[in-house]
């Protein structure tokens, strides 16, 4: 039975602030100041997806390999995609640091056969510029001055076209990241109802549309049911006085759908509600802490039970945002690190890094400087670390504090998911590292190119840091 919840949301697909009813919460907490954002509220036909995908083939046709660039939600939600899928020649890119850069390349052996594809719904998201410029470089002296235009795909708001033109992209196939060319739908909602994640899909399943319609017709006869569950934990969960939740997935989709959702939640609520403290983690089940969110829906195709999940959580994040009348779709608080690296910009680069210190030095600091009631510590890496770095420092760390519960998560990715979320969080100590040393010796782009990235990276600690530095640390970390 439709809620009345559920006929507001359906209600709110598409329409501008007059069009609403006046009683429909999505009229207020459905845009980000003037934008509209209910646009994934939608269903768009199988065959205007089939049509822009034919519209592709120029491009896409003969290339084996794809290399998604973007940040946060931009590429989030196509890393679980690729991970159950399971193929060679599809690749992600979204870290300043040059070892990042070097492991992609190394693993693509046919330049010439390679698609790029830049995602940013403004065409400006500096970090994604800066590495799409990076393998613009590396393209242009394999490929020609001129032939590496068609190794490059833009996708992007229909709007932002221009603007790409002008940031050096003229001449590069372009196409709008909503199915209907229109822009009310902001990047945590872009999987898996966008162009971001089904293209991507359509490559993986070899370009069969017959499998592609399968898939995407009954992920859309599905979402009724989802909106009903969706709507139950909700009603259940309304009255808990914080939003400490833990969506429940399966193991098949990786540890990357965990930062989709992460983003999805913590962006979405954080740092909304003055009384609400927000945190998100997944898989922890029988906790009275946090309060578990399950689709619950046997669904036997793997990929549209991964694309049910997601429109479950979205759905779940909107109707918990109307109960707490919670505007779900900005992130205000994001514009704080950017204004901060405004004022720094400029500067010698050695003045944005951090003071270089060893692991053991790094813990004392955080034991001068944490507090009881801070009891969960969320260590962010602004470099691109090996797994055993990974294990090594989040053991360290669980070692010394085993009275809190230790996050680690990937910089410049983290400033696009939990940032919004750390702003205002009274529950959380930040543990912000970047290295004392990064690896420009790489002979594959001029060494310049690596180092404005890394001065960028440098520079995006440095201002997350001042902006939240009662309760947070920021070092260069010394691994030698």
């Amino acid at each position: 039975m439709e809620s009345k919840l559920e006929k507001y949301f359906i209600e709110a697909a598409g329409k501008r602030n007059e069009d609403f009813v006046l009683d429909n919460p999505y009229r207020i907490i459905g845009f980000d100041g003037p934008n509209r954002r209910m646009g994934w509220a939608k269903k768009i036909p199988f065959q205007r997806l089939k049509e822009i995908l034919e519209s592709l083939f120029p491009v896409i046709n003969d290339k084996e390999n794809f290399v998604f660039v973007g940040m946060g939600g931009s590429v989030n939600g196509i890393k679980p995609l690729f991970n159950l899928v399971n193929k060679r020649g599809y690749y992600t890119l979204d870290n300043l640091d040059p070892n990042a850069f070097l492991t992609l390349v190394s693993e693509i052996k046919d330049l010439d056969k390679t698609l790029v594809i830049p995602i940013s719904k403004s065409g400006t998201t500096k970090e994604t510029q800066l590495l799409a410029k990076s393998l613009k470089v590396l393209f242009s002296k394999s490929l020609g001055e001129q032939k590496w235009k068609n190794n490059f795909l833009w996708m992007s708001d229909l709007g932002s076209f221009e603007k790409l033109d002008s940031l050096g992209w003229s001449g590069v196939k372009k196409v709008a990241i909503q199915l209907d060319d229109d822009d009310d739908i902001g990047g945590r909602f872009s999987c898996p109802h966008t162009l971001i994640f089904l293209l991507p899909l359509f490559l993986s399943l070899d370009r069969d549309f017959e499998a592609l319609e399968n898939i995407y017709v009954s992920f859309q006869s599905l979402q009724n049911k989802i909106r009903d569950r969706a709507y139950s934990l909700c009603e259940n969960y309304e009255k808990n006085k914080n939003a400490y939740f833990s969506p429940i997935i399966g193991d098949e989709f990786g540890e990357s759908f965990s930062s989709w959702i992460v983003q999805l939640f913590q962006e979405s609520l954080g740092s909304k509600d003055d009384k609400l403290s927000v945190k998100t983690l997944i898989n922890i089940q029988n906790n009275d802490l946090f309060s578990e969110i399950l689709l619950g829906i046997a669904i036997e195709s793997k990929m549209v039970l991964l694309m049910s999940q997601m429109y479950f959580f979205q759905v779940f994040v909107a109707y918990y945002a109307a109960l707490k009348e919670i505007n779900f779709v900005d992130q205000g608080y994001v514009e704080q690190y950017k204004k901060e690296m405004g004022l720094l910009e400029g500067q010698n680069s050695k003045d944005n890094a951090g003071l270089s210190k060893k692991i053991e030095e790094i813990i004392n600091e955080v034991k001068q400087n944490i507090n009881y009631n801070q009891k969960f510590i969320e260590i962010v890496l602004y470099f691109y670390p090996s797994i055993e770095t990974i294990k090594f420092l989040k053991d360290k760390f669980e070692k010394e504090f085993n009275d809190k519960i230790v996050l680690l998560f990937i910089g410049s990715d983290w400033n696009h998911h939990s940032y919004q979320a750390a702003f205002a969080a009274k529950d959380t100590f930040y543990v912000l590292l970047t290295l004392d040393t990064f690896n420009t010796d790489i002979d594959i782009v001029p060494k310049e190119i690596f180092e404005k990235n890394i001065e960028t990276l440098n520079l995006i600690t440095r201002a997350t840091y001042l902006t939240i530095k009662d309760k947070a640390v920021y070092c260069s970390l010394n691994l030698d």
